[in-house]
């Protein structure tokens, strides 16, 4: 949204026009904690050009101008310009007559602020610079909260007014201001916790599956074994699944069935998938490095959605029939070895606790 304000005297918001002219209590940030930093792209929430800042500031009839409202995330909210001197009084020059321009955002929705009455946000605060063609970016990282009592979030004393348009060189005065706010809920926040890690030292680690008469045999055999008290499937396609086409070995482990994942959590998986070889380790000649006897590693995650997982590209045929060792008297051996296998499960979200302001 873009509002922009012509050389005439300004106009309150509607919204406040009633409503005391007041300051927000003084913001915690210090000026070595406030973060300056450049960029191209446009604020995504608000733009306020104002086409003579001088005039707007001589002409205020207010401590303060509150400009049209704006949506974003949900809520409505509104840039207010302060004139606030440096010692801190609305719009009352300083003895050496400095007068320092502070933006603020003000929530014009309280009735909308939920159960609580209170949501936290961070806010961006941008100037354009005309002759860097970028904007400037100004915040704390700080996490401000809205509420009934605290309606308004921003920096005190940021700007002074002539050092301000000297340094934009701004052109016939003309500045554009910018704002964008973020709301940090925390009913709808996500994590997850690595709960327990499941031994595996106890259990036939690892799996070998000895497949005899090789020759003979076409389209899928499956292989069921316990690991981590649940049960699994290997999954051998012997001509591939569709997708290569008969040109290469694909595996899958298939889960069939797990209490953990019943309940509502995940794995995770971390294994070596392999065709055991009876040979020692034979690259194919030249300098290619390429060994097919070498384990395929593989970090998988199993849900209730989510149960099956594997190498459709495992190996090429030809490499099958061609490496010495891997097909040992018309039989084939795959091996798939566990490394660890971590219980995941979701966070549900903690009660936030109120900040003091």
């Amino acid at each position: 949204m873009a509002t922009t304000i012509s050389n005439q005297t300004p106009k309150s918001n509607p919204a406040t026009a009633n409503e005391p002219a007041k300051v927000a209590a003084p913001e915690e940030t210090k000026d070595d904690e406030i973060a300056v930093t450049w960029r191209e792209e446009e604020p995504a929430h608000y733009i306020l050009q104002i086409q003579s800042l001088p005039f707007l500031l001589e002409n205020l009839s207010e401590p303060h101008v509150a400009f049209e409202a704006f949506e974003a995330c949900g809520y409505k909210w509104s840039l207010i310009l302060y004139r606030v001197s440096e010692n801190g009084d609305v719009y009352r020059e300083s003895e050496n007559g400095d007068v320092y321009l502070s933006p603020y955002l003000r929530i014009m929705d309280i009735q909308h602020l939920g159960h609580n009455g209170k949501i936290d946000a961070l806010i961006n605060f941008f100037v354009y610079h005309q002759e860097m063609n970028r904007y400037i970016t100004i915040q704390d990282g700080k996490v401000k909260r809205f509420s009934a009592n605290k309606q308004e979030s921003g920096f005190s004393r940021l700007m002074l007014p002539p050092k301000f348009i000297d340094r934009l060189n701004l052109k016939e005065n003309t500045c554009k201001f910018g704002v964008e706010v973020f709301v940090v809920n925390p009913e709808k926040e996500k994590g997850e916790c690595c709960c327990s890690i499941l031994d595996l030292h106890l259990e036939e680690n690892p799996v070998t599956w000895l497949i005899g008469n090789f020759s003979n045999l076409s389209g899928l055999k499956c292989f069921e074994f316990m690991m981590a008290n649940s049960k699994w499937e290997l999954q051998l396609y012997l001509r591939g699944v569709p997708e290569v086409k008969s040109k290469y070995l694909s595996i899958y482990l298939n889960l069939k069935h797990s209490k953990e994942v019943e309940s509502g959590n995940k794995l995770h998986v971390q294994l070596k998938l392999r065709i055991k070889s009876n040979s020692p380790s034979n690259p194919r000649g030249g300098e290619s490095k390429y060994d097919p006897t070498k384990p395929r590693t593989g970090n998988a995650w199993f849900s209730s959605s989510q149960r099956c997982w594997g190498f459709p590209y495992f190996m090429k045929l030809a490499d099958l029939k061609q490496t010495p060792g891997l097909i040992d008297n018309d039989h084939l051996t795959v091996e798939a070895e566990f490394s660890s296998i971590f219980v995941i499960q979701d966070l549900a979200p903690e009660p936030h606790a109120a900040n003091s302001d």
